[in-house]
């Protein structure tokens, strides 16, 4: 439950760090701050996971998860390392006035990667969903949703739709390819819209590698051989 608990936290921790328009850039560097922390206990509970790579056998499945946590994991240290280095408010004192703290490839390395960290944390969350989704359905409302299955359809039609329509409106192609990003249209949404674009931006990610686990754990299906009359087998 514990590990749990702290998961739900990173993730809302997260959400509330990528609306960093509606944040003050003191409360953004704060939060920031103890989602690393929280972070550093995350990846301490679950160091067994790193642990046993190196046992058992390594099927599709397996590759294309431990590639995903490696990609999340280096996305996330990279945009809460960049975002220590350029702060202004909390750790500005151990480096202002170095090359680091005002270097334009070091802001714009931190806004990417923590684009990134928003595809890949929605991929992570896909990734366990149907445990997630064990607990989370005793919840009224999406107890509701798991009962009528027409219903949950649309709904992911729905997430999906402001997933992208978020994406297209704050640029995402853009900011991860490191150009100069001033203004989006994203940027004039009211705080509670931006935080639900975003979750379902999660959701997005999470919906797309949810159903690409489930066609990667198919066994193969074994090849037909065609015995054609009088002939041999082809």
């Amino acid at each position: 439950m514990k590990r749990f608990r702290l998961d739900l936290l990173l993730a809302v921790l997260f959400l509330l760090v990528m609306g960093f328009r509606v944040l003050t850039p003191l409360l953004h560097e704060v939060l920031g701050i103890v989602l690393l922390a929280g972070l550093a206990l995350h990846l301490w509970w679950n160091r067994a996971w790193f642990a046993a790579l190196g046992r058992g056998k390594w099927r599709r499945l397996r590759v294309v998860q431990a590639m995903l946590v490696v990609l999340l994991l280096v996305s996330t240290l990279t945009a809460l390392g960049t975002g220590l280095i350029i702060s202004n408010h909390v750790l500005r004192a151990f480096w202002a006035g170095s090359a680091l703290h005002s270097s334009i490839l070091v802001h714009q390395l931190h806004v990417a990667s923590a684009y990134f960290m928003a595809i890949f944390l929605g991929m992570h969350i896909g990734m366990y969903w149907a445990g997630l989704w064990a607990r989370l359905k005793t919840w009224p409302v999406l107890r509701t949703v798991e009962a009528h299955p027409s219903l949950r359809f649309w709904v992911l039609v729905l997430i999906g739709w402001a997933g992208c329509a978020y994406a297209r409106l704050d640029h995402f192609g853009d900011r991860m390819l490191m150009r100069h990003v001033f203004q989006t249209p994203a940027g004039s949404l009211p705080g509670a819209a931006v935080y639900l674009f975003i979750l379902c931006l999660l959701g997005l990610y999470a919906i797309a590698f949810y159903y690409l686990q489930r066609r990667l754990a198919r066994p193969k299906q074994p090849v037909q051989l065609v015995v054609e009359k009088g002939g041999t087998s082809s």
